[in-house]
């Protein structure tokens, strides 16, 4: 021992070392679900584009163009459940429908916080505007797509609400263009086939 080394010093490193070997693992399993989501939304676009059916995020200036926004009310934070957050303002096309990430340069930031996740660090709610039952992220799209991939149900979100004078606008696409049940069903199972395979 040095002159004037602590002896707690010692005890320290061991520990320290060990704590830096967890956060490795933490690390590579964050990226490991990325690849997952990231090669999932590349099925949901394939399959898209096979059964002509786009399976997009809301957009939440659809709603701002084709309705009157008669009042908008703050209404604190709320723990939402993820299967109503549905859409998006501006960033429609770095996440599919189901919020799975489609673009390369949200790699470090999705990472990041799905290490932050698996650590149990405390997160910020998200940001959420409810048009009806659709929940649009104004901020947070990171947080809900980790969220997702970590099977979880539910959010913490502050939520404003908007009361339109067109409700009809909510749901973002014409009737022509929605899933008939019986490809929704395919379009699940085809979803759940490909989520094995890279489990």
């Amino acid at each position: 021992m040095l002159p004037g080394q602590p002896l707690w010093t010692y005890d320290l490193i061991p520990r320290a070392r060990r704590r830096g070997e967890e956060d490795r693992r933490i690390l590579l399993e964050a990226a490991h679900l990325y690849e997952r989501a990231l090669v999932l939304a590349w099925w949901h676009d394939l399959w898209a584009t096979l059964t002509r059916r786009r399976q997009c995020l809301l957009d939440l200036g659809d709603v701002e163009r084709a309705c009157t926004v008669k009042h908008r009310h703050y209404t604190g934070i709320r723990t939402v459940p993820l299967s109503q957050v549905r859409g998006s303002e501006g960033r429609c096309r770095d996440f599919d429908a189901a919020f799975h990430p489609r673009q390369q340069y949200c790699r470090n930031r999705w990472v990041a916080i799905a290490a932050a996740y698996e650590q149990g660090l405390a997160m910020p709610p998200v940001n959420l505007v409810q048009v009806g039952e659709v929940y649009y992220v104004l901020d947070g799209h990171h947080r809900v797509s980790v969220a997702r991939a970590l099977g979880r149900e539910y959010i913490e979100a502050e939520v404003v609400v908007w009361q339109v004078l067109e409700p009809r606008a909510v749901l973002g696409q014409p009737a022509s263009t929605r899933s008939t049940p019986n490809t929704r069903k395919t379009a699940m199972s085809f979803s759940q086939d490909i989520f094995r395979v890279f489990r």
